[in-house]
């Protein structure tokens, strides 16, 4: 089974007490912006940035707690070698665990190949899509494959108890593969049961 795209670490340790996170796509933006309104000319953009950056980025391993407060705070702390360096890091570390939206299509289609052959990660996108969950929020990351294993067996379940009452003319056309744009026939029976289409016999007055 491939690694899960969602598997990477949150954080990494920089064994001098210190520990550097993941940030949210919020506080990057919340980060550029402080460095805009820091940074009095374009050359000094850069640093201002990666100030920022590391001031959201940057904790302290016992507590998990901001070692600096602010960009300026990092300015005045760090010496520029010091920040470049972090920064540095922090690149590295977020290109390795957090793979963002400016992948070459290349590395897309690859995660794509990855996720499609992965019968588990499938799995848990289907069961957050229908409890309408994100893979961040705290009711998932508590998850676990069990209980993955239980909502998909369930989702079965209801399906089945679902397709049992059905005539079986209905039953029959329930169970086959059709195109989801016009609705005609595929030619092959889907014998995983196709939900969507089972909706649609059933908004139509198919089912009692």
């Amino acid at each position: 089974m491939t690694q899960s795209i969602l598997a990477g670490r949150d954080r990494v340790s920089l064994e001098n007490g210190f520990d550097l996170r993941l940030l949210s796509a919020l506080e990057v933006l919340q980060a550029r912006r402080e460095a805009w309104e820091l940074a009095g000319e374009d050359r000094e953009r850069a640093l201002c940035s990666n100030a920022c950056l590391l001031a959201r980025a940057l904790e302290r391993t016992e507590d998990c707690q901001p070692v600096f407060a602010d960009g300026r705070a990092v300015l005045a702390g760090l010496t520029v070698e010091e920040i470049d360096a972090l920064a540095g890091r922090w690149s590295a570390f977020c290109r390795e665990s957090g793979p963002g939206l400016d992948l070459s299509q290349e590395e897309l289609e690859g995660v794509k190949r990855d996720l499609s052959g992965d019968p588990g990660e499938r799995l848990r996108w289907r069961v957050l899509r229908q409890f309408h969950a994100l893979p961040a929020e705290e009711r998932a990351r508590a998850m676990k494959g069990r209980d993955y294993l239980w909502c998909l067996a369930n989702t079965l379940l209801d399906r089945e108890e679902e397709l049992d009452r059905l005539c079986p003319a209905c039953r029959a056309r329930a169970l086959e593969e059709r195109c989801p744009a016009c609705g005609r026939p595929g030619g092959e029976e889907n014998a995983s049961f196709d939900l969507s289409r089972f909706e649609e016999l059933k908004e139509g007055g198919g089912v009692d």
